[in-house]
């Protein structure tokens, strides 16, 4: 006889939980993978030019292709006629795929300007991962308390009997007929299930705290599972 339907809803409780659980520690300990950085746009806002010095200061903001976390920019500044006043580089960080800076003291009065160079690092959003702790957390309960959940098969004089003890219902079957039941969530004592055979034989299974089965027929216990 193949496996009875309360052992293979056993199984299937503790694949789905422990599915789950492998899913979320992937999830906590694997990063994604960085891609290559790149500018896809830029602008650059005169802040102010300051005529007693004959300085001026630039706002610059760089969309990325990516969310970066921060590096370094290289920019040339150009005068109307196209003379490169300066080259400056800036620290920038981030956390988006926006980011700006601001240049000051760039000597000469600024009308273009062009970014050289910039080196940073990919950045790798890692906040999703808080949302994770809480479902790995209860995965591990729902596993751990599915491998309490237990499930015996007796054959005993032609007659196949079933104790099933899960999160809730708590039963005992003989030939795919439920003799007697017992349904609840929490229980501070033993459960006891019971019923008489056609020939008077006695049958009780009692289900610990931790799910454990014993079984006896007329007083007896019965060590037999099929």
């Amino acid at each position: 006889m193949g496996r009875t339907p309360e052992k293979t809803k056993l199984l299937i409780h503790r694949i789905i939980w422990g599915v789950l659980l492998l899913t979320g520690i992937l999830v906590l300990t694997v990063n994604p993978p960085t891609k290559a950085v790149e500018i896809v746009n830029d602008s650059g806002y005169i802040n102010n030019y300051y005529a007693a010095l004959d300085e001026t200061s630039v706002d610059i903001e760089i969309e990325f292709n990516v969310a970066v976390d921060s590096g370094d920019i290289t920019v040339a500044f150009y005068d109307a006629d196209d003379k490169c006043l300066v080259t400056e580089s800036e620290y920038f960080w981030g956390g988006d795929k926006k980011v700006s800076r601001t240049f000051y003291g760039i000597p000469g009065k600024v009308a273009s300007y062009e970014i050289i160079n910039f080196e940073n690092t990919a950045y790798v959003d890692t906040d999703y991962k808080y949302y994770f702790y809480l479902p790995c957390l209860i995965a591990l309960i729902m596993l751990i308390s599915s491998l309490l959940l237990s499930c015996k098969v007796y054959q005993y004089n032609e007659q196949t009997i079933i104790v099933y003890a899960g999160w809730y219902h708590h039963y005992l079957k003989i030939n795919d007929e439920i003799f007697d039941e017992h349904n609840t969530i929490l229980s501070y004592s033993a459960i006891t299930l019971s019923c008489k055979l056609a020939n008077d034989t006695e049958v009780i299974a009692t289900i610990s705290l931790t799910n454990r089965i014993a079984l006896k027929i007329n007083g007896k216990l019965y060590t037999k599972p099929k």
